[in-house]
This record gives structure tokens, C-alpha cells and sequence, in this order.
């Protein structure tokens, strides 16, 4: 009943545990870490992955948007210090970082929808109501688009130096899942949007 329960309202792996707790019964799925023996293979697929990707950005994030793993361009784009961050704190919530994107009104309000799509399947979740509480003062007094754009994707568009690097967003995740810690991993893959942004990736890659 419990578990029918959280399938109809949604929630995660991890809230459906919760749920069960609460009535006093135990956990139906799993968790382990991401670096733990009974993960490995998915851990290898994921490396693959990300090594496979370069030249361009792909970082591991859990459901917090905790950076868990990265490949090099991420940490060349984003910093070294990229892995343990968190995303939503080290750029939407950050007001140099949003001075390097050119469209930040879009992206920061495109951000802020995801995040509360996702605290609307976990409602026990006091950290992602305290990042979208974060997020919507970052947003605060921007303006906010009365339309979509001409990009079917929000993506940011990065200001480096003189440079503008239009890029798109892919996330991948496995599909189906019966373990918490997978059901919560978003790889999230940045792929060039025109050829001036491949340009760019080419030169930082031959760079590092």
C-alpha cells in the first residue's frame, strides 16, 4: 500500500523509503555510494562516459546537485575546485559566476523551474527546499521571460573573455532503477550549440 502509494504521488526512491519508515516498516531499495564495491559497473559505465565525451563538459551530480565526478573540460570550464562543489550553490546562487553567462535571466529561471519540479517528487526533502528557497533569491528582480525564446533548450551561453561558447545541455540517468543512489545520479553532458563553441572546446582540450 505504502509503495503504491509513492508510485502514485511520484516521489523518489529515497522518499518512498521515508514513507515506509514512517510507517514503521523497512526500506524496499537499496543504497550504496557511488566509489562502493556494489556499484562498480555503474561507476566504470559512467568514467566511460564522461572519457568518452571530451572534448566537452560532463559532470556526475546526485540529488542535490552535489558534483560527484567530472572530466577534464568540466574542471578546465568551470574551475578545479569543481568536484564536492555544488552546482546550484556555486553559479545559480552566485553572482560573479552569473556575470560569465550571457543569457543568465533565462537560464537562472529555467534553473529554478527544474529545481522545483524535482522538490515536488521529494516533499521530506529539507536540502532541496532550502537550494530552491536559495535559487528563487538569486532570481529575485530579474526579469523574468514572458515567452520561450528561439532555443527549444535553455543552455547557457558562457562569456569568455572577448568569446561568447553557446552550448546545449544533455542529462542521462539510468532508467529503470531499484537502488536510491542511481535513481538520484544525473549525468549532465555539455555539448557545443554552433561551431565557434567547437572551436572553443577543440582549443581548450589541445590546451590542457
Amino acid at each position: 500500500m505504502v509503495l503504491r502509494l509513492g508510485e502514485a504521488l511520484g516521489v523518489s526512491l529515497r522518499e518512498c523509503n521515508q514513507l515506509l519508515a514512517a510507517a514503521g516498516l523497512p526500506a524496499a531499495y537499496p543504497q550504496a555510494p557511488i566509489t562502493g564495491p556494489e556499484l562498480a559497473p555503474y561507476r566504470a559505465a559512467i568514467d566511460r562516459l564522461l572519457r568518452a565525451h571530451e572534448p566537452y563538459p560532463g559532470m556526475v551530480v546526485d540529488g542535490h546537485w552535489n558534483v560527484l565526478l567530472a572530466n577534464r573540460p568540466s574542471e578546465a570550464l568551470f574551475g578545479a575546485d569543481l568536484v564536492g562543489g555544488n552546482l546550484v550553490r556555486m553559479f545559480v546562487a552566485n553572482s560573479a559566476a552569473a556575470d560569465r553567462v550571457v543569457n543568465w535571466p533565462q537560464v537562472a529561471w529555467a534553473g529554478l523551474g527544474r529545481l522545483r519540479r524535482q522538490r515536488d517528487g521529494a516533499p521530506f526533502d529539507d536540502e532541496l527546499d532550502a537550494l530552491v528557497a536559495l535559487a528563487e533569491t538569486a532570481v529575485d528582480g530579474l526579469p523574468h521571460p514572458a515567452a520561450p525564446g528561439p532555443e527549444p533548450v535553455i543552455c547557457p551561453w558562457f562569456r569568455v573573455g572577448n568569446q561568447v561558447v553557446r552550448t546545449l545541455g544533455m542529462a542521462v540517468r539510468f532508467d529503470p532503477v531499484a537502488e536510491v543512489t542511481l535513481d538520484e545520479l544525473r549525468v549532465e553532458l555539455i555539448y557545443p550549440l554552433d561551431d565557434d563553441a567547437e572551436h572553443f572546446f577543440r582549443n581548450l582540450a589541445s590546451a590542457t
